[in-house]
């Protein structure tokens, strides 16, 4: 009876856990859903809670305010992105390999979902400063990332197949950039309702072309 009973407060706070878990992806998704509709000037507390079917006090049980809720949007998103970049740079054959593969995935995972890549790069730009916490989580999942990009690059001039001059730090900083340029390039000029000349997978091609050339390759 002793070891039952000692269990049973455990076992209550995971199913505790678990339903505020439950309920804060309810409410991200339902901001999400917000700021797709109505941009981030359609973005309130009041429309967030009506879209989760909650009341305000409820909402404010998770989130203070709406640049506490774009953030941790943001460091999810993020996050999400991280895992399947880190795949990507690993299983390249080589650290040059690594910088076109980080651009090529990146801008797959978004090719379908640019409303994806608004909520982590360009809406919380436009809501107002993140807290220090937030900032720090997005730190450091991209150093995170360039860690494992650079110890690839670094393995490739060691071996001489890295382009002489060229930092290996630098280097998984303008591919993560490019792949930035890209996607802002389009989500911009789609949100205006401009047509690009070229799609983005060629744009993409041509981007990875041009590390793998400057590279070494």
């Amino acid at each position: 009876m002793v070891a039952s009973s000692s269990s049973e407060p455990s076992e209550r706070e995971a199913r505790k856990a678990r339903r505020q878990e439950g309920r804060r992806q309810a409410i991200l998704a339902a901001a999400r859903a917000v700021l797709v509709q109505g941009g981030v000037l359609g973005l309130t507390l009041e429309a967030v809670a009506a879209e989760a079917d909650l009341s305000k006090p409820s909402l404010f049980y998770y989130f203070r305010s709406k640049e506490d809720l774009v953030g941790a949007l943001a460091v999810e998103g993020l996050a999400r992105e991280v895992k399947v970049l880190e795949a990507a740079v690993v299983s390249a054959a080589s650290g040059v390999e690594a910088l076109a593969a980080l651009v090529r995935a990146r801008v797959d995972l978004y090719a379908e979902d640019l409303d994806g890549f608004r909520v982590v790069y360009l809406w919380p730009q436009l809501v107002g400063r993140q807290s220090e916490a937030h900032q720090a989580r997005v730190l450091a999942l991209s150093g995170q990332l360039n860690d494992v990009l650079e110890a690839r690059l670094q393995a490739d001039a060691r071996a001489g197949r890295l382009a002489p001059g060229l930092q290996p730090r630098r280097l998984a900083n303008v591919a993560w950039a490019t792949a930035q340029g890209v996607l802002s390039l389009v989500a911009g000029l789609e949100h205006s309702g401009v047509g690009t000349r070229y799609t983005l997978s060629q744009l993409r091609d041509e981007a990875c072309a041009v590390l793998l050339r400057s590279g070494g390759r």
